[in-house]
């Protein structure tokens, strides 16, 4: 009997274990984008910090990728946006991260008081059923 509850435990901590290995480990971002679904149109309308608008969508569900299309806007210029990184978990659906990294402009250095619009584009193979997190990350 004391075996079979040392071996049942050994064997619920071994894939306990197993799972915090698996995971992806948690990626800080300044500022998280919202999702709202569309009405009559597969995908997602998008909103964020920066005046962050965009769209997540697909043409039809047959379709291999999403589209990921969209706009910042900055109160000054001197403000650059990176490549958009995406982290797609192989899970079922699949766990899509996708990080939009902008860099201020340096603190003390003069910038043009106009606003500043950036476009952003990006295509992103997953399923339909794919569940996605945006953020923009501020990086200094």
């Amino acid at each position: 009997m004391h075996k079979r509850v040392i071996a049942v435990s050994v064997g619920v901590g071994v894939l306990a274990c197993a799972g915090m290995l698996c995971s992806c480990p948690p990626v800080s971002c300044d500022g998280n984008v919202n999702l709202i679904p569309f009405s009559g149109r597969y995908g997602y309308a998008l909103e964020g910090p920066y005046d962050f608008v965009g769209s997540l969508t697909k043409d039809a569900l047959t379709d291999p990728e999403w589209q990921l299309q969209g706009t910042l806007t900055f109160p000054t210029g001197g403000y650059r946006v990176g490549a958009i990184e995406v982290r797609i978990q192989e899970s079922y659906p699949e766990q899509v991260r996708v990080r939009i990294p902008v860099t201020p402009p340096p603190p003390g250095v003069v910038v043009i008081q106009v606003l500043e619009t950036i476009s952003v584009e990006r295509a992103i193979k997953a399923s339909n059923q794919a569940l996605f997190t945006l953020c923009i990350d501020t990086v200094s």
